[in-house]
Formats: structure tokens, sequence, C-alpha cells
């Protein structure tokens, strides 16, 4: 990395040298003798001073005057000057006159049309006397300068990154790119997001590998000592081994798909639009009722204002409200609430029972996967310990939050918070 940045300054430093010199050549090479240098060199000056005297007498005044001009100056007839230019002159008239890129001459008519003031030759390329090229002097030293401060500054940044990934390569989930201006820096904001990102599927990985290990050998190993059983059974307690297998078989299908809606949870597309749940809630309810127990008797009331809206991802809304109002019905004692309140900054959605409760110490266990708070849970009352989770991760794609505290029902409430926009 630090010889990629070393090459990096010295090719930064190396560009910027060419480039001034790139722009000293274009700039030597647009010098041209103009009025304003000739009038400098005092061209005009010795014109005006030669122009009101006889001709006959210009030669003798020019020698006179030639000691105070830094130019050569020089009398021409008018004919020698329109055979090098080619074409005929007018009195007065002034003409620029460039013989090759490193001579150049200055023409001034005299106003009887009889000579002409020659002043040169000069070096069109060359910097007038006393001028100093500052442009070029700061293009030389003070561009590499610029661009090595910025190089310099570029390799600090790679140099926090780079620290950072080889933390994470050797396997601390951890490391993020710190620094006083980290958060504003591009490449350490994309990289942190890579790292939360990458810590997040590696301990879901943990997590679902520890878990489906558990959670499948208990059925599986309960599956093979009904299968060793079986044979040499009566065919009464056949029925009740087959009865017995097939709740097995039931609990790991149950199992199998709380596992991929857990794992598909954490890739969910959300889709958001404004929508009444006041059917959808309708719907649920009646479902929940229908999917109890023939022993038990569920009671859920419905407290809904009118004209109620949300929203959310239709699907994934109601998909959380089922999930909590189904870990509601079975663990509760044959009545449930759900409700929706709209608040300053949220719409609030709770689901109240009657049941246990949840203790204080363990609301935020269980919305870890597969954490229940009784071991025999899952025998008794069914439910792996990935319904809440997949509602957490629902709320954290829309921005919002699941939260738990007691029931005014005498058993939990699980609420979650919706942003209204």
């Amino acid at each position: 990395m630090r010889r990629s940045l070393l090459k990096l300054v010295v090719g930064s430093v190396l560009a910027c040298w060419a480039m001034a010199i790139v722009v000293i050549v274009f700039y030597s090479r647009s010098l041209s003798w103009t009025d304003e240098r000739a009038q400098t060199d005092g061209v005009f000056l010795a014109y005006e001073l030669l122009n009101n005297i006889p001709h006959e007498r210009r030669s003798a005044r020019l020698q006179g005057l030639q000691q105070h001009f830094s130019v050569n100056l020089g009398l021409v007839t008018i004919h020698d000057v329109e055979r090098r230019l080619g074409r005929s002159l007018r009195s007065g008239e002034r003409i620029p006159h460039r013989v090759s890129p490193r001579e150049e001459w200055y023409f001034l008519v005299f106003e009887d049309g009889l000579q002409a003031l020659a002043a040169g030759p000069v070096n069109p390329m060359a910097a007038p006397p006393g001028f100093i090229p500052i442009g070029a002097i700061l293009a030389i030293l003070g561009l590499p300068i610029i661009a090595g401060l910025i190089a310099l500054r570029v390799e600090r940044r790679f140099t926090r990154v780079e620290r950072a990934s080889e933390a994470l390569a050797a396997g601390d989930l951890g490391a993020r790119v710190n620094g006083k201006h980290a958060s504003y820096d591009e490449l350490a904001t994309n990289f942190n997001r890579m790292a939360e990102r990458l810590e997040t599927l590696i301990r879901s990985r943990d997590e679902l590998v520890q878990a489906v290990s558990h959670e499948l050998g208990s059925p599986l190993s309960r599956l093979r000592f009904h299968m060793e059983l079986f044979e040499n059974q009566t065919e009464d307690k056949r029925e009740e081994r087959i009865k017995a297998m097939t709740l097995e078989l039931d609990a790991l299908d149950e199992l199998v798909a709380e596992l991929l809606g857990y794992v598909q949870s954490d890739e969910l597309d959300i889709e958001p639009k404004t929508f009444n749940p006041t059917q959808g809630f309708t719907d649920l309810a009646e479902l929940a009722r229908l999917e109890a127990p023939e022993y038990r008797t569920i009671e859920i009331d419905l407290e809904l204002p009118n004209g109620v809206s949300v929203f959310a991802d239709q699907r994934l809304f109601l998909r959380t409200v089922e999930n909590v109002l189904r870990n509601a019905v079975r663990h509760s004692n044959g009545k449930v609430r759900l409700e929706l309140t709209q608040e300053k900054e949220h719409i609030r959605v709770a689901v109240h029972d009657n049941g246990s409760g949840i203790p204080e110490d363990l609301r935020e266990k269980v919305k870890i996967p597969f954490f229940r708070i009784q071991a025999d849970r899952n025998r008794k009352t069914g439910g792996v310990g990935l319904g809440l989770a997949i509602v957490g991760r629902i709320m954290q794609k829309h921005g919002g939050y699941l939260e738990i505290s007691d029931s005014p029902l005498g058993g939990a409430t699980v609420a979650t918070l919706w942003p209204k926009s």
C-alpha cells in the first residue's frame, strides 16, 4: 500500500512539473512584440521625435538617440519595407513583422512617406527587461507542493482503511475506520458500512449454525427414538408413536419455515406506501381465532381509530403484526387486545395479552434469535424463538423499533412503532 502511495505522490509532483513546463512553453510562444511592448521599449517616442525632422537630418538625430533605447533602431526606405512585407504601405502605418519564432521587427512609416523607422530585430519569446514570471515560478514550485500535500492526505486516509481492513481480515469484526473526519470521508464511511454489514452477516451465520444444530437435533433425536421403538410396539402403541412422530415432523416443518423467514428478512426490499390497515387487522384477528386450539377460547379486541393510515410496506407491516399477534395468542390466557394509536412522530401498533408476561430483565433477550424464556416452551406452546427477531429486522428496515412492556391486561405488551413518513 505504501509503495503505491509513494508512486502516487511522486507521480503527482512530476505531473505538476510537466504541466508547468507545458504552460511556460505555450506562454512563451504566445508572446509577441505588441504595441504595448513597443511603447515600453520607447519605439513610439523615437518615432515622434524623428517624424517632425526632415528626412535628410533623421540619420544624424537617430545616432544621438540610439544610446537611450534598449532596442536597435534604424532608418529604412519605404521600398525596402514594401519588399520585405510584399505589399504597399501608407503614411503613418505601424507594422509588427515576425520573420521567425525568434526574430521580429516593428516598422513605423513616417508621415512624409519616404522612410520608416525599423526597430529590431528582437526575440519575441524573451521576457522584457525587469519582467519576473511569477506565475511560472508558482507553477513550478507551488503546484508540486500542493500535489504532495493532497497525496499525503490521501495516504493517511488509505492507511486508516488499510489498518482497519487488516484487523477485519484477522477476525476483529468490530474493526472500523476511526478519526476526526471519518464521518465525512466517503471511503471510510463506505468501509464502515461494509464492515458493519459483514459483521452482521457473520454473526447471523454463527447464530444460525448454532441454533439450527440445537433446534434440529432435539426433534431428530426424538424421531430416531420413536422409530427404534416402533417395531416392538403393539398396534395401539404404534398409533401413539405415529402421532408423536407426526408432531415432531410438524415441529421440524415449523422450524424450517421460521428459519427461512428469518434468513429472508435480512434481504427484504421495502416498498412503503400509505394505506388503511383496518381490514388487514380484522382479517389477522379472525385468522388468529381460527388457528387457536379447540380447547382454548381466545377473545381478540380491536381498538382502531377511524380514518387511520400507515406509511409502510403493507405486506411486511401486516407480517409483523401477525407475528406479534400469534405470540400473544399463544402465550395468553384467552384475552388479547390489538390497538393502534397515533403519536407525535410514530404510529404505535400494540398487542396486549393477559398471559404470564415477560420479565423486565429478559425483554431485550427475547428479541435475540432462538431465545426462549422457558427451556421447554417450544414443546408446550410452539415456536422456536424467531418471531420477534423477524419483527425486529423488519422494523429496522423501516426505521422504527420494537418495544416490550407490561400489559394493562396483566401480561405483556409488544408494540411496534412506525415512522409517520
